[in-house]
């Protein structure tokens, strides 16, 4: 069981390598090339989406945030949304934490697995732990925004940090609802 969870995660995390790959590839400084990296990571979010919800696996908030961003790219450039293109222009890496926030926000206020993504008996350990995720995400949004231009702080960093922080919630808030304080 162990197995296919591991398989399922990195078919989850797809989409994102695909448009990086792609990106490389491409003059960056034309608006029209970045169809290609948005198009393709966009059609492997859906197909991947699919895949996991068709084997009742439950998503990644962080991924589903990554995902929403490419198809929110994909869209604004066919449909010529010049001010959302601009908008990704000036976000840059910073856009995909704005998407991460966005999901964690409705997630938190939506979903019984809350933005840490795990079902609990005990509704307020949800809470608080999908807060200090959404604080941890909105600081590293801020990161990324101030220190854009730098591909360590901006983009490297902030997500290593996020992926690795909310690792270290969930395993907290397991260890937590599996040892309640009395």
């Amino acid at each position: 069981m162990k197995k296919s969870l591991i398989i399922f995660s990195l078919i989850e995390a797809t989409p994102l390598p695909i448009f990086l790959f792609f990106s490389a590839f491409i003059d960056q400084s034309i608006n029209q090339n970045w169809q290609g990296p948005f198009v393709a990571s966009s059609i492997v979010a859906i197909l991947t989406t699919t895949v996991l919800l068709w084997n009742r696996i439950r998503l990644n908030r962080l991924f589903i945030g990554i995902n929403l961003y490419l198809l929110i790219g994909t869209v604004a450039l066919l449909t010529h949304h010049v001010w959302l293109n601009h908008m990704y222009e000036i976000l840059k890496a910073s856009g995909m934490l704005a998407g991460i926030l966005i999901v964690g926000t409705c997630s938190l206020l939506f979903s019984p697995a809350g933005f840490i993504g795990i079902s609990s008996q005990d509704r307020k350990q949800v809470i608080i732990f999908s807060l200090y995720l959404l604080l941890i995400t909105g600081i590293a949004f801020l990161f990324s925004l101030y220190f854009q231009g730098n591909k360590i702080l901006s983009e490297f960093i902030p997500f290593i940090a996020l992926f690795s922080a909310q690792r270290k919630l969930q395993t907290s808030m397991i260890q937590a609802t599996a040892n309640p304080i009395t």
